[in-house]
Parts: C-alpha cells; sequence; structure tokens
C-alpha cells in the first residue's frame, strides 16, 4: 500500500513538472536540490543497510523507528527521481558519500541533521525559483516533507523538540552546502559546478552548549582574509545575532536561542553578504522541553 501510494505521488508529482523546460537558473537550483537529494537518498540506503531491526531494538528503539525510517528512504528516492526527471540529461550524478555513523544512535543524529538542513535549503532556496511557479510550487512541497521528517526524528525518536518556534531558517546554497560537504567525498567530473562559494569547514565546541557560555571555533582561515572584527552569527529563525569573536577563538553564546540553531563565523555583522562568510556553518543544538525550558533552566 505504502508503495502504490510512493508511486501515485511521484506520477502526480511529475505533472507539475510537466512543463516548460527550466531555465539556466532553475536548472542551477534544481541540480543543487538534486545534489542534496542525492546525498539523503545514499545515506538513507547505506544506513538501513547497515543496521538491521535487532540493531534497533538492541539499543532501545522500538520497531516503528526502523519502518518509519524506510519509508523516509522510499520518499528520499522519490525526490530523486523527481528531480531528475525534470532536469533530464542536465542532472547531476550522485557523488562518493563518507557518513560519520557507527550506530542506530548516530545514524538518527545524523538524520536530524541532514533533515533540518534540507528543510532550510529548499526554504533559503525557494526565493531562486523565480522564472515557473511549477518549479516553486514543487520545492515547497519538497520542504514540507523534508521538514515533517525532521520534526518526526527530533520529537518522536530523539524525544527532544519537535520545532525551534515561530519560523524556521532559511539557508543559502553556499550555507547549505558547506554542511553537506564534510559527507562528499567526491563526485563526477562531468557534473556541472554548482552555485555555490566554497566556504571551509566549522567546528564549534561544545556543540550543545548553554547560553551564556562561551563556545570555541575552528576553521581554515584564509590567508587572504580581510581585517576587522570577527563575530559569531548565530541563525534562529529569520534573524541573526551576532557576538564577538575573541583573538582565541572564543565567543559568548547569547540567551533566547532554543532547538536547532546554525553558527557561522563572519566579517561584521552581516550573514547576507557571502564575502563576509569566514566560515562554513555548524548545526547547534539548544534543546528545550514541552514547558520551554531550555537546557540551562531547572
Amino acid at each position: 500500500m505504502f508503495k502504490k501510494a510512493l508511486l501515485l505521488s511521484f506520477v502526480a508529482a511529475s505533472t507539475v513538472l510537466g512543463a516548460p523546460a527550466p531555465s539556466q537558473t532553475d536548472i542551477d537550483v534544481l541540480n543543487f536540490a538534486l545534489t542534496l537529494e542525492h546525498l539523503e537518498n545514499a545515506f538513507y540506503t547505506q544506513g538501513l543497510a547497515k543496521y538491521s531491526a535487532q540493531d534497533f531494538e538492541n539499543e532501545g528503539y522500538p520497531d516503528w523507528v526502523r519502518g518509519r525510517f524506510e519509508q523516509i528512504a522510499a520518499h528520499e528516492a522519490v525526490h530523486v527521481k523527481f528531480l531528475t526527471g525534470a532536469l533530464g540529461d542536465k542532472a547531476v550524478q550522485p557523488c562518493e558519500y563518507s557518513f560519520p555513523d557507527q550506530s542506530p544512535k548516530s545514524f538518527i543524529a545524523t538524520s536530524m541533521v541532514l533533515e533540518t538542513v534540507g528543510a532550510s535549503a529548499y526554504l533559503g532556496g525557494a526565493k531562486l525559483l523565480t522564472d515557473n511557479a511549477d518549479y516553486l510550487t514543487a520545492a515547497g512541497s519538497i520542504l514540507a516533507v523534508e521538514s515533517r521528517q525532521a520534526s518526526w526524528v527530533t520529537s518522536a525518536v530523539m524525544k527532544l523538540e519537535p520545532w525551534n518556534g515561530p519560523f524556521d531558517t532559511p539557508l543559502t546554497p553556499s550555507g547549505a552546502f558547506s554542511l553537506a560537504a564534510p559527507f562528499i567525498k567526491s563526485c563526477p567530473s562531468s557534473n556541472p559546478p554548482l552555485p555555490v562559494k566554497t566556504l571551509p569547514e566549522l567546528k564549534v565546541t561544545p556543540a550543545d552548549p548553554q547560553e551564556g557560555s562561551r563556545i570555541t571555533v575552528k576553521y581554515a582561515k584564509a590567508k587572504d582574509a580581510p581585517d576587522g572584527d570577527r563575530y559569531v552569527a548565530w541563525l534562529d529563525g529569520l534573524q541573526a545575532t551576532f557576538t564577538k569573536l575573541g583573538q582565541d577563538d572564543k565567543a559568548k553564546v547569547p540567551e533566547g536561542l532554543m532547538g536547532t540553531v546554525y553558527a557561522v563565523v563572519v566579517q561584521g555583522k552581516d550573514v547576507s553578504d557571502e564575502n563576509k562568510l569566514l566560515s562554513g556553518f555548524s548545526v547547534v543544538q539548544f534543546p528545550f522541553n514541552s514547558m520551554a525550558a531550555t537546557n540551562t533552566d531547572a
């Protein structure tokens, strides 16, 4: 029944893109989306092949958890077919990947990051699809599914918050790709270049800090980086909060952040200008319970 429903949804979605051939701008954006979908598709295919139902049970997860991940895997496979069909011979091919998971628990944690970043990428990239409303509708439909999947992983499986607040956080293609790039080992030389700026990977320690504490950042500093004050920009919903980054690469964690937040090192207080980005983005967690109490509250 589930596979039949997936087939019907794929056929229905294909009719949405039974439209004029995409423009070059749309091709770039759709290929970026397909790059992320290829990554997610590979992650779930490889992970579910590694971890059996017994492996999940041994770590204390009920059987429906792996069953739902099988459904998510099927969704990602449909997304790949859908976008590949829209792009035709201009579609990017899958890359070679390396995922860090070593157990069902770490598989679930990685899934949470990928689904959250995927939703943010679609949200941030939607405004770039300006040439055809049908493509925008299709992207919005995938965005909704990615967001639901992220919510299910964080709440039902990880027993954390199902959302961050009244607004989700958009990411530019460059920002989203900086979070996906560490999982990509190599790509076919035939793949066209993506509309992204290469940013150095950012490590934030600890990855789940308390508000008011101090974090340490680590990234490969460019030799030609401009002089001036550096800040850590904390992206939460539609707003960014900035804290000064010291010469010791430490910065204070602002108050009021909740759920999944993106951190990035910037020159000055501007995240809209990619030329001011000094690092890639990093996922930082601020869990809160059903009473909206954060991990710093009693």
